[in-house]
Formats: C-alpha cells, structure tokens, sequence
C-alpha cells in the first residue's frame, strides 16, 4: 500500500471518528477500529470521501481476546503502520454515564472495562505495533481535563492519568527509534453523548474537529521533534503543553 496507514480507535465517532475524516482529508489509509458496525460504516462513508481511504474493524477492547484478534487482523492488513491514535474510551454506556456516584457504587465490569479500554488496550497496541513503525511514525493517545470534577469520575479519571503516563514512557522509550509520541488533553468535547448526558454544558465544549485538526498536526513533519507532550485544549483557549519528557 503506497499511503500512509494510521489505526485510530474509537473511530465510529466522538474525537476518534473527526480524527480518522480528517487523516483520510491528509492522505492516510485509516483502519477505523470501533465496536459498533452500523456507526463504523456511517462513519466510513464519511473518511473515504474525504479522500483517503479506509477499513472497518469491530473489536471489543474491552477483553484481551479481542485486543488481539485486532492485533493479528491489522498485521494481516499491512506490513507497516504510520499513526496509532489511541482514542477509544469508556465513561458512559447505552443509557447511563459513569460519573456523579462513590466510587465502591461502581459495577466491577464498570471499573475493569473502563482501564482495559483505556489502557491496557493502547499499552499492548503499541507494543504490538511499533515493530511495524518506521522512523518519524506516530502514536496519538487522547487523555482530559478533569479539574476540580475528580469525585465521581474515578475509573475514568484514573484511566486518562495513566494513558498520559504510558506518553511519556513510551516516548522516553521509543526516542531512539525516532518514533513521537503525544497526549492530547481535551477539556469538555461537544460530542452527541456529552449533549445527551450534560445538555447544560454542551456549548461549552470543544469542537472535535478542532481537536482532529492538531492530532494531523501531529502527524506532520513539521512535528517530528514533538514527543513527551500532553497538550491541553479547551474552548476558545490557546493550546498550552502540559508537560515535556
């Protein structure tokens, strides 16, 4: 395959869905991992048009059995990735968001689904993936802005924490394969599930394609120095760096 190939999880909307429209818009071929089908193929249409191309792969990532029949379906799909966006994440379900309640109310499923999606799922993607990455490649990984609104969001908070710590690891560890690595820390996301939880503070959130639009910065070369940085954004604020490796 002669373009770019990039995986962004969480494809089938929300951040993941605007940054695979708009890695497609720069080029790359995008496998768009998510587990919903129908809102993948909505979504597909949406990328292939924006010019670059795309597959559709379901996966719970919520199991280690689906991590990796993930793992072993895009290593059969290309020899070579250029971009990993860790974007998938758990804090609400069909009907209910996992937020506002003590934390020894959650169900366990409730906990562990949220730090293997958030988690374990990027740690072992990027441990499957990096020996397919050249120099100058990518990994994205999506965290948040909490501030004072930590109680009642535990599983979630503590999820997006981690995965800030796994940037800086991994950018730290992955220097000297010239591989950049970087968080993006949104604060509140205008996404159809933030409207139908918080109606109240939905014209307050950032736009997903503003947020789509700096992960393909990113991407560019203009960026391979970046690496070990969490960036903050919120509405109508500039982007500040949050930490350096």
């Amino acid at each position: 395959m002669s373009k770019k190939y990039a995986v962004v999880t969480g494809a089938s909307s929300g951040i993941g869905g605007a940054i695979a429209i708009e890695l497609s818009r720069a080029g790359y071929f995008v496998a768009l991992v998510g587990r919903n089908q129908k809102r993948l193929e909505d979504i597909k249409s949406k990328v292939d048009a924006a010019g670059g191309g795309s597959r559709i792969f379901t996966a719970d990532l919520n199991t280690f059995e689906g991590i990796n029949k993930l793992i072993d379906e895009i290593k059969t799909d290309t020899k070579q990735i250029d971009v990993l966006v860790n974007a998938a994440a758990i804090w609400h379900g069909e009907n209910e968001v996992f937020a506002g309640r003590d934390f020894d109310t959650f169900p366990q499923s409730v906990v562990s689904d949220t730090m293997m999606v958030g988690l374990m799922a990027p740690t072992l993607l990027a441990h499957a993936f990096v020996p397919l990455m050249p120099p100058k490649s990518k990994i994205i990984n999506i965290s948040g802005v909490f501030g004072d609104l930590i109680k009642g969001w535990t599983p979630y908070f503590v999820s997006k924490r981690a995965i800030e710590d796994l940037t800086i690891g991994l950018s730290i560890e992955l220097m000297d394969k010239d591989i950049q690595v970087n968080a993006i820390s949104p604060n509140d996301v205008a996404t159809a599930p933030y409207k139908q939880y918080f109606p109240q503070y939905y014209d307050d959130g950032v736009d997903p394609a503003e947020i789509a639009s700096f992960a393909v910065k990113l991407c560019s070369l203009e960026s391979d120095q970046i690496t070990g940085q969490i960036f903050v954004i919120a509405k109508d604020k500039p982007i500040t760096e949050q930490f350096h490796a």
